[in-house]
């Protein structure tokens, strides 16, 4: 008897601890399909996003750890409460979160399978999930295969942790040790590294810089040495940054940070001079030279995780309602973390419009990197550097600094990297570079503040950009092809040499490796390592021009620059600011043209409707308001994709534009770019209007136009 009640006992233990065991095993396998193998997948392809935010090795094995086994452990603890209250309420339960899995796990499958629409993709989902369920719930085979597939997600951790890119981040190799050297150089060095910056912006038909628009870029060029013709090795940020401080080409899966690049300017200088650093996508200069403010390991885990749950939600969503989520594709880090601003929509009291101005934040560092300019004297020299994201998209600002009211910094009209529309990406060009207009803006602040301490006559001085960006329906935005080589390859390139009194234009071709060792021949110093430039003052002949593997003769990239540029100018001429900058198409010379000398009708059961932000801002517009609705965005009913559409503020044509669709599907929409000065203080009239018939004379059908609540 005693030996039979102990086997009861023994079954009884048995139940009790193997159906918690089996549950658990099954709701680590379900998530580790559902949530770890797709983060690890994407975040160990792409270790820049730890490297870029300093995590140290143990914030990665903290958070693979975290999203390895946190959610089943939190799901199953949920169950074992349950449980104890009802078991087969609990048997319930487990079998909805299996399912609940099942379909996150689904619906990613089904969007890389290509599956775009929203209500297929939920439906399937749905579908998957449901059937997991059952299939658990009925089948025994079922329930012994979901729990053999536990061992799925210590597989996933491991290859994550030692076999993908991130793991460079978590074992290490030793400590990197830059060259040693003993400096004697004396002369400042300032030098601002903007971003997504093709030379072309800045030139007019003769090739020289517009004056009219670009006025501080013109004083700077007038100063200063012009390198006109430099080229990129890459249009990735974090292979052309560490290309232009290193002087080298980076190896094939080299990280931005100085364990990977531990010969650069900052190592090179850091022996002898105050290092006043701000780099927003790498990490080359060494906290012992720069004394980063990384935060501690709680602020660094809780913008980790902020994040990863940005990019999750990128995974699981339908593509029509990604666009609603912050961009993941513009940065390495802070998706979600811009500084919100609210702006009153009247003069005093609500009601009020909250806007995520996403990246202001860089106009505030480049705003205290320009404050922190001292008159060269006693002590060290100092080298002040930034890298700042401008005039990078988003593109938020209009030349006078305003801001644009926008729900979602990303133009439309494109497909990752893809411009799907001619029109659109013509749009996001204008964008682009009335935000250059901005940036002009802000080198002016710069220009000032170094004549006002003296460094702009002492200082070696040097103004450059990354990489470029191209506008071509059909043709990609970033990634090289022999049709965007040009623009993506030639950025801008000035040095001010101390004591330089006239500037100069030179032409010869200069690559972003030539960039240090110009330093270093300006400064009288000898670089200890082997470099694949050379300084830009000695003369030597052209070599090809090559991004990220796509070459081309120089003479043969010189003629597709002259060809982009002429393009531009037809597009949006040169000189003033001015209507061609806020229209798209046959129909673009519009612009400005009074409503009232237009031949325009009614057009019954097509409707315009504009987003909750623009409607806001023009029901009642404050005077001054450092917000301007613009690109006036809205959809359409009744109106068919790649129709002619034209915005109207008081009267007047603001904006031309196409009707579209985003590429994951939704209602037909509309984005017209009008001026800021298309805009009146207080209240502003809105009407829509489909376009046809001859652009000489051409007809206007009237939508019925109303504002969002």
């Amino acid at each position: 008897m005693a030996v039979a009640g102990a086997r009861v006992s023994q079954d009884v233990w048995s139940v009790r601890l193997g159906v918690p065991a089996s549950r658990g095993a099954q709701l680590l396998a379900a998530s580790g399909f559902a949530l770890a193998q797709p983060l690890f997948d994407l975040l160990g392809k792409n270790a820049e996003f730890f490297a870029v935010r300093g995590s140290t090795a143990g914030d990665i094995v903290l958070f693979a750890l975290v999203v390895t086994f946190v959610p089943a452990l939190l799901l199953l603890a949920v169950e074992l409460v349950v449980a104890a209250l009802s078991p087969a309420a609990a048997r319930i339960l487990h079998h909805v979160f299996v399912g609940f899995l099942a379909a996150v796990f689904g619906i990613q499958v089904l969007k890389r399978s290509g599956v775009s629409g929203t209500t297929v993709l939920i439906a399937g989902a749905v579908l998957i999930g449901v059937a997991t369920a059952l299939a658990v719930w009925r089948l025994r085979p079922a329930r012994s295969f979901l729990t053999l597939l536990a061992a799925g997600p210590f597989v996933f951790l491991a290859l994550f942790l030692l076999e993908s890119p991130a793991s460079k981040l978590v074992v290490s190799s030793g400590d990197a040790q830059a060259a040693a050297i003993r400096l004697r150089a004396t002369t400042p060095i300032v030098f601002v590294l903007f971003d997504e910056f093709p030379v072309i912006d800045l030139e007019d038909a003769s090739g020289e810089i517009d004056a009219k628009r670009f006025p501080n870029f013109a004083k700077l060029e007038a100063g200063s040495t012009w390198f006109r013709n430099t080229t990129t090795l890459s249009a990735s940020t974090t292979v052309a940054v560490p290309a232009i401080l290193s002087g080298q080409k980076p190896a094939k899966g080299a990280l931005p940070i100085y364990h990977d690049h531990p010969n650069n300017l900052f190592t090179l200088l850091g022996s002898r001079y105050r290092m006043r650093v701000t780099e927003s996508q790498t990490r080359l200069c060494p906290q012992k030279l720069c004394r980063r403010k990384d935060g501690d390991s709680g602020s660094r885990l809780s913008s980790l995780y902020s994040d990863v749950k940005t990019i999750y939600l990128h995974l699981v969503s339908p593509p029509a309602l990604e666009d609603r989520l912050p961009v993941i594709d513009e940065s390495w880090g802070n998706f979600d973390s811009a500084p919100t601003e609210t702006f009153s929509t009247a003069d005093s009291g609500p009601p009020k419009v909250d806007l995520r101005t996403f990246y202001v934040g860089r106009v505030r560092d480049f705003n205290r990197f320009v404050g922190s300019f001292r008159a060269p004297g006693t002590g060290p020299p100092t080298l002040y550097f930034i890298h700042v994201l401008l005039p990078h998209t988003p593109w938020l600002f209009f030349p006078d600094g305003r801001v644009r009211a926008v729900t979602t910094p990303n133009a439309p009209g494109r497909n990752g990297e893809l411009w799907v529309s001619s029109q659109l990406a013509v749009q996001a060009w204008q964008r682009h570079l009335l935000q250059v207009g901005f940036t002009d803006r802000l080198l002016g602040k710069f220009l000032r503040r170094l004549h006002e301490t003296g460094l702009w006559d002492k200082a070696l001085v040097v103004v450059t950009a990354d990489h470029g960006i191209s506008f071509r329906g059909g043709d990609l935005r970033r990634r090289p092809t022999r049709t965007n080589l040009a623009e993506l390859a030639f950025t801008p390139l000035f040095m001010k040499l101390p004591e330089e009194q006239q500037g100069r234009v030179v032409e010869q071709h200069v690559q972003s490796v030539d960039i240090l060792p110009t330093i270093a021949d300006v400064l009288g110093i000898r670089v200890p390592w082997k470099t694949d430039g050379r300084s830009a003052l000695s003369p030597r002949p052209p070599t090809r021009v090559t991004v990220e593997g796509v070459s081309s003769s120089y003479a043969a990239a010189l003629a597709r620059r002259s060809a982009s540029l002429r393009r531009q100018l037809g597009l949006f001429g040169s000189g003033a600011w001015g209507p061609r900058l806020a229209g798209t198409g046959a129909y673009r010379r519009l612009v400005g043209a009074s409503v009232s000398t237009l031949s325009a009708e009614a057009a019954p059961g097509e409707s315009a409707r504009v987003d909750p932000v623009g409607s806001k801002l023009l029901a009642k517009l404050p005077r001054g308001s450092a917000v301007v609705p613009s690109p006036l965005v809205g959809t359409l009913s009744g109106v068919d994709v790649g129709r002619a559409v034209a915005v109207a503020l008081n009267g007047r044509i603001a904006a031309v534009s196409i009707a579209y669709r985003n590429p994951g599907g939704g209602p037909v929409r509309f984005s017209g770019l009008a001026a800021a000065s298309s805009f009146r203080v207080g209240r502003n009239a809105v009407r829509v209007f489909v376009l046809s018939g001859d652009p000489a004379h051409p007809r206007l059908a009237a939508l019925e136009t109303s504002l969002s609540s």
